[in-house]
């Protein structure tokens, strides 16, 4: 089985994408929101690509981090379109991702296919209970957490784009953020991590030349970060 990856930048790849297709293409997996990116695909991407005559396959959107977006979720597309799968987890938002659970959403038939060649006993009985608490309780657990998350991510990035030495903050639809600094961005996440502040150095990935991407934890846990990213910077500097 081989695999090719191509990467979707909302419509303007569109086209692009299409092309790559051919008739033994099965399954396009999508991202939304991107990693890392951290911007959701429009609804408008999506429809063209599941009613496109020039492709006759499932598209497969992993929405691990659409709970921070302000779009919605492409479920609301599945009655119409059936050749749409979303991918879902309890691992960000809910902050469950020690349990490893996540679920899918699709026709019934599609369902009907996986659960026809899953494990038989694919989930035990912890993760499950604690899956079925979590979900019972979205109103407790799910809003409280993505609320306190968006708040801190906007007090983040206002930050970010104080320092003289970060030259671009990109928008976040997720629960991180990727900016871009000046130089030595690779420098400074090898010496934050070494001191126990982990990032990822992202400058490796198309379009993102010094770039760093940041999860968005809790208010002391995003000061102590901006603390070391600045100073961490102006030793390297000095």
């Amino acid at each position: 089985m081989s695999l090719s990856i191509y990467k979707i930048h909302t419509a303007y790849y569109l086209q692009k994408t299409l092309a790559a297709t051919n008739a033994n293409t099965k399954l396009l997996f999508i991202c939304s929101p991107g990693n890392p990116t951290a911007r959701a695909i429009p609804h408008s991407t999506i429809i063209a690509l599941a009613t496109s005559p020039l492709y006759n396959g499932y598209i497969v959107v992993d929405e691990a981090y659409i709970d921070f977006s302000p779009v919605a979720s492409t479920i609301s597309l599945l009655s119409s379109y059936p050749n749409i799968i979303v991918l879902q987890t309890l691992s960000k938002a809910f902050g469950l991702a020690g349990i490893r659970c996540g679920f899918a959403l699709s026709h019934p038939d599609v369902i009907q296919l996986m659960n026809n060649v899953k494990a038989p006993y694919n989930m035990n009985s912890l993760t499950t209970e604690v899956a079925i608490n979590a979900l019972g309780n979205v109103e407790d657990v799910l809003k409280v957490n993505v609320q306190t998350l968006l708040e801190q991510r906007e007090v983040v990035m206002k930050e970010l784009e104080k320092l003289d030495f970060v030259t671009k903050v990109y928008p976040s639809d997720a629960n991180f953020v990727l900016f871009r600094l000046e130089r030595f961005a690779q420098e400074v996440y090898k010496v934050m991590a070494d001191g126990g502040v982990v990032t990822r150095y992202r400058g490796n990935e198309v379009h993102c030349h010094e770039c760093i991407r940041v999860s968005i934890g809790q208010e002391h846990e995003n000061q102590e970060f901006l603390k070391r990213l600045v100073d961490t910077y102006q030793k390297l500097s000095s």
